[in-house]
């Protein structure tokens, strides 16, 4: 397919439904992060990729504050550990692990070096959204649970979670479920779009599961509505969502 009929295939709902484009939904997210983040914040990166975010909120929640990261693929870890040596930030914690509903090893499919953030451990058929990139390999990956990990390091609140997991979203939100349970996560974002739907998640399911909890749903960029494109893969379109307990 011809670079021009790509975009024009892909972006089309974006125009037609007056959805945000990536570029303004990725703005609305980082004006989010600048306007909630204060000093001696707690902070979970999950999939924390090269580390560009878990830098921005080491800049925000200072020395006193705390980020913990999480990177499963090996290239991407290297490099988050590289980046974080280099800006001298001590305070972030980092984790090779996955994050997901349940402890062990899982298998995560791996891309190139131009494609490293659509690792994911979905099996993404690329293909019929009309991209030829393939995985370059499958990595077996270390996974840990939010409660597990906040258990064993005496973590008694978050203040954000972050998530961007290439699909795996909903995984990371079930091993959250004693956090979520007694409001413990003051806050959580994470991305929704097609990729939820190849690793088997329904939008329907997510939004069930954080009410039951107290949590309400909002789309970052105002106006947007929740999981906009919520019917199916094809229709599903790229946003950020901010889920925070009622009141």
């Amino acid at each position: 397919m011809k670079f021009k009929s790509f975009i024009k295939n892909k972006y089309r709902s974006y125009f037609e439904h007056s959805y945000a484009s990536p570029i303004e939904v990725e703005r609305c997210e980082r004006i989010f992060y600048m306007n909630y983040l204060r000093r001696g914040m707690t902070v979970f990166d999950v999939g924390a990729s090269i580390g560009e975010t878990s830098l921005l909120f080491s800049r925000f929640v200072g020395n006193c504050g705390k980020v913990h990261a999480f990177e499963a693929s090996n290239s991407s870890f290297k490099k988050l550990a590289l980046m974080c040596q280099i800006a001298t930030q001590f305070q972030i914690t980092l984790n090779h692990k996955a994050v997901a509903d349940k402890e062990g090893l899982l298998k995560l499919h791996v891309y190139d070096d131009n494609h490293l953030g659509w690792n994911s451990l979905a099996e993404r058929s690329l293909q019929r959204y009309g991209i030829d990139v393939k995985p370059t390999h499958i990595e077996e990956v270390e996974a840990v649970t939010i409660d597990n990990y906040c258990k064993g390091n005496n973590i008694s609140q978050i203040d954000l979670l972050k998530i961007d997991v290439e699909g795996a979203e909903y995984q990371v939100l079930l091993g959250s479920r004693s956090m979520l349970k007694s409001q413990r996560i003051r806050c959580c974002v994470f991305e929704f779009g097609a990729t939820t739907f190849d690793m088997g998640n329904d939008p329907k399911e997510i939004e069930t599961y954080l009410k039951q909890f107290g949590y309400t749903i909002k789309n970052v960029v105002k106006g947007d509505p929740v999981f906009p494109g919520r019917s199916s893969a094809a229709e599903a379109r790229f946003s950020v969502h901010v889920a925070r307990p009622r009141g």
